[in-house]
């Protein structure tokens, strides 16, 4: 009964602890847009597969991907995440690079009825905003403007997920709580003439949003031989109508940073925005703890994304993205052979929402991963590792390319004694 305890108050101490985090885990210049880079879903161990998981996951991890597959975990398994991100950026005259990462997701299911109904709760993000751009023109008697545009923050999804199993027919629904705040500085600074120092012009937004949202999931296991089966899965994530604030300043500070003036032109002024649906389906190959490998495809139409004015932009348009991968399990049946090493690979392609002059930003990378088992931390558990080498963009018409390094890093653990009733004490 003590190590039940002690395991509940360590689970509730990291979501609680978790919750309270706000890590920037990736980056790109193209998150200047909107409400920034959008998260198409999955763990670490699903970022070692290009980010498949709407048909496939075996039961030692969860899947915030297709929300019925959170019925093919039986016993109770947590999971926590974080990402890190190294990136180049080229606009064809000069390059830079730069380093973020942190916590990424979190995640907890539960039986509620073994072998018919989990549940499970979690936090993940759901767009992410990260950049600074600096960017020159030239001024009166031939000075120089700088413009420098950072941006941090993004919307966070805390989730709740019921899934149950009819035979080999799984239904789940995510109902989610959509939250977070992006904040965007412009700074205007004149310089290059003589005896003259100018003061810094600072336009400051931030934006604030909350919002109830929902995923509906469907999947089925065809058992086409012994142990083998082949998979379908598919979702249909709701449009948000998510509420928004804005508070918008101007300063103007020296050349010690010292504020000399204030204004504020917007006082959390209340309006909506509006996310699209997102719509999902996949298929894959399984045979049971041996391996397993399919494809998935997501969409999710930008073009109608309205902003707080309720207008359309131009700088966004339908996007899409496809994910090939698959997870190789050796020895997991022969415990003699080695330790159960799960290898995973896959590749992925995307073509993001941002439509810059006209042009499309797509992505493309290539992933692999592992899981080493943790023999020596009661349960089932794993360390789950993901790298992912991509390029996104170009250096035409005015775009940037951006090639990058995307490490994922995450813990699974996997325990059917819990919630089991005990017979004896």
């Amino acid at each position: 009964m003590l190590k039940n305890i002690i395991k509940y108050s360590a689970l509730l101490g990291a979501f609680l602890f978790c919750t309270t985090l706000k890590a920037q885990y990736t980056q790109s210049s193209y998150s200047a847009f909107g409400i920034g880079d959008v998260n198409w879903g999955g763990y670490s161990h699903n970022a070692g597969m290009g980010g498949f998981g709407i048909s496939y996951s075996n039961n030692l991890n969860l899947n915030n991907i297709n929300p019925a597959l959170i019925a093919s975990n039986y016993d109770a398994v947590f999971q926590i995440g974080a990402s890190f991100d190294s990136r180049t950026y080229n606009n064809g005259d000069q390059s830079y690079s730069s380093f973020t990462g942190g916590f990424k997701d979190f995640g907890f299911s539960l039986p509620i009825k073994y072998g018919k109904w989990n549940m499970a709760i979690g936090l993940s993000p759901y767009t992410s905003v990260n950049y600074g751009i600096l960017q020159t023109s030239t001024g009166p008697d031939n000075s120089t403007l700088l413009s420098q545009l950072d941006g941090n923050g993004g919307i966070d999804e805390a989730f709740m997920t019921h899934a149950v199993r009819l035979g080999n027919f799984l239904v789940g629904l995510k109902t989610s709580y959509l939250f977070g705040s992006i904040e965007r500085d412009t700074e205007y600074l004149l310089t290059g003439i003589p005896a003259i120092t100018f003061s810094s012009t600072i336009y400051n937004e931030r934006r604030s949003f909350s919002d109830v949202t929902a995923n509906i999931g469907l999947a089925y296991k065809l058992k086409i031989k012994e142990k083998q089966f082949l998979n379908f899965g598919a979702f249909y994530n709701l449009e948000a109508n998510v509420r928004s604030r804005n508070l918008t300043r101007l300063e103007s500070q020296d050349i010690n940073g010292n504020v000399l003036s204030s204004d504020t032109l917007k006082n959390n002024v209340n309006s909506e925005i509006s996310i699209p649906q997102r719509i999902g389906f996949g298929i894959s190959y399984e045979k049971s703890r041996r391996f397993a490998f399919g494809i998935d495809i997501q969409t999710q139409a930008w073009s109608q994304y309205l902003d707080e004015s309720g207008q359309t932009s131009s700088n966004f348009g339908d996007a899409f993205r496809i994910a090939v991968g698959g997870e190789l399990l050796p020895n997991y049946e022969d415990i003699k052979a080695g330790p159960r090493i799960t290898y995973r690979f896959g590749i992925h392609y995307e073509r993001t929402p941002y439509l810059i002059n006209s042009q499309e930003v797509n992505d493309f990378g290539i992933n692999i991963g592992t899981s080493l088992p943790l023999n020596g931390i009661y349960g089932v558990s794993n360390l789950n590792l993901g790298a992912t080498f991509g390029n996104r963009g170009n250096v035409t018409d005015g775009l940037i390319r951006e090639n990058y390094l995307k490490l994922s890093i995450g813990f699974s653990l996997q325990d059917q004694t819990w919630f089991a009733r005990q017979k004896y004490n």
